[in-house]
């Protein structure tokens, strides 16, 4: 088929008319493209321009979700779009964006653009007009014909990745409902240092793909997570095409796990009234340009969420992972009078009852602009109870009290602090502060 190419500058595409340049629709896309809220990716603008280009020409045939896999992002022909999720989520990412875009610096515009659910042709709406509720396009089933074929083992990992989804987006959705009813409410210290009117904070969640990982017997460090080289020599060799299909959906597919789904439900509930700010994305939607700027909360430790790895090199308590099927714990770098080197749990099995360590973590931003916020557990249970230290205003006033005297009597700005957490069936029911350290 034929290809429209797309500069990644945000330069419309080659062979375009005098006429297309000129239409103020098409100026308009440039314009959003060019913004800071789409800078931070370099496909939105990409998969902006394209939309816009065979909107305004009337080619909808170059609208499909086949065709736009093989424009924007290089797919083979005849991939199955089915099994690969990557336009559908980008365009979610789209709306997103978009909203973004015209709740800050678009705010004044003409026409306000969108992406109506059901299809990919972009809609001009004049602003004083209701903009269209496209809202996200509904979860496809990639095997909803062919389920009857797949091996037992393909079905399990199948039916974990969509019950797991599933339970998130029920979780997720409930508390950006509780955000939009709080306008009131003020965000709690040390969120508070994440979130600032006008700007947006990120919240990196895990990515639930990454434990293939575990199919292999070593650490998969960030630059082979960023390069994606890791999985392919770890698969079986010798699979049929629906096992396949199931390996490449899970790898490819956006899901996520309790802990996350919590995080996400909790957060947006406290970060009004800046919920709207929080822009909520999986690790790997992340890419090394997005944290040069910004404020950032991660959740999970980097066996699960591997960009937490650019933190740790700064961190006293590290998560520690002795191979993706041996121990992991929390070491202590510099242990104080009376501290242990290594903090770990008798239990490491998910939903578990017993002992579990977490790390929550105020740093500053790499580049020096903005704030990170690390909530990260040994095992699903200790990033649960960093969360749920976040509900708690006791424990939270006992946290920066501990902090202050560590500091001469003033909250640091930035700091770390081990906890020590307490769950029954995978519920949080304690949480202790075991040691802190600040950075000066």
């Amino acid at each position: 088929m034929e290809a429209i190419t797309v500069q990644e500058s945000g330069e419309a595409p080659q062979g375009q008319s005098e006429e297309l340049l000129s239409d103020p629709h098409w100026q308009l896309v440039e314009r959003i493209s060019e913004s800071e809220p789409f800078q931070k990716s370099s496909r939105l603008p990409k998969l902006l321009l394209y939309l816009a280009h065979h909107t305004i020409t009337g080619d909808r045939h170059k609208l499909t979700e086949q065709a736009i896999g093989n424009a924007v992002f290089g797919k083979r022909e005849h991939y199955n779009p089915a099994a690969d999720s990557a336009v559908r989520v980008y365009v979610r990412q789209l709306r997103l964006r978009l909203h973004e875009y015209y709740h800050s610096v678009g705010s004044n515009e003409e026409f306000i653009v969108s992406v109506p659910k059901g299809g990919y042709a972009l809609d001009f709406c004049p602003s004083g007009v209701s903009e269209p509720r496209g809202g996200v396009a509904p979860i496809t089933h990639p095997f909803e014909n062919g389920y009857a074929n797949l091996t037992a083992h393909a079905v399990l990992l199948l039916s974990i990745s969509t019950a797991v989804f599933l339970v998130a987006a029920g979780i997720c959705a409930f508390g950006w409902y509780r955000a939009a009813h709080v306008g009131s409410m003020v965000a709690p210290w040390p969120l508070n240092s994440v979130l600032h009117k006008g700007s947006a904070t990120t919240l990196v969640l895990a990515d639930a793909g990454f434990a293939l990982r575990m199919l292999g017997d070593k650490e998969v460090p960030l630059d082979r997570y960023i390069a994606h080289d890791y999985l392919p020599p770890l698969l079986p060799k010798h699979m049929n095409e629906e096992e396949a299909s199931v390996f490449q959906y899970f790898d490819s597919t956006r899901i996520t796990s309790e802990a996350d789904a919590q995080a996400a439900a909790v957060l947006s509930y406290l970060s009004a009234p800046y919920a709207e700010n929080l822009q909520i994305r999986t690790a790997k939607d992340v890419n090394a340009e997005d944290l040069t700027h910004g404020d950032f909360i991660f959740v999970g430790s980097k066996t699960s969420n591997p960009w937490v790895e650019l933190l740790d090199s700064r961190m006293n308590f590290q998560v520690v992972e002795n191979g993706p099927h041996g121990d992991r714990y929390i070491a202590n770098r510099h242990p104080h009078a009376g501290e242990q080197s290594v903090y770990s749990s008798a239990s490491m099995g998910t939903l578990a009852s017993g002992d579990d360590f977490a790390v929550i973590a105020l740093l500053p931003a790499r580049a020096g602009k903005g704030s990170m916020l690390l909530l990260e557990g040994v095992r699903m249970e200790g990033t649960k109870a960093a969360i749920t230290l976040l509900q708690n205003s006791a424990a939270l006033a006992k946290l920066q009290q501990t902090l202050a005297s560590a500091n001469g009597g003033q909250p640091p700005q930035y700091f770390e602090a081990l906890l020590h957490a307490q769950s029954v069936a995978g519920a949080t029911i304690a949480v202790d502060i075991v040691a802190t350290r600040v950075f000066k």
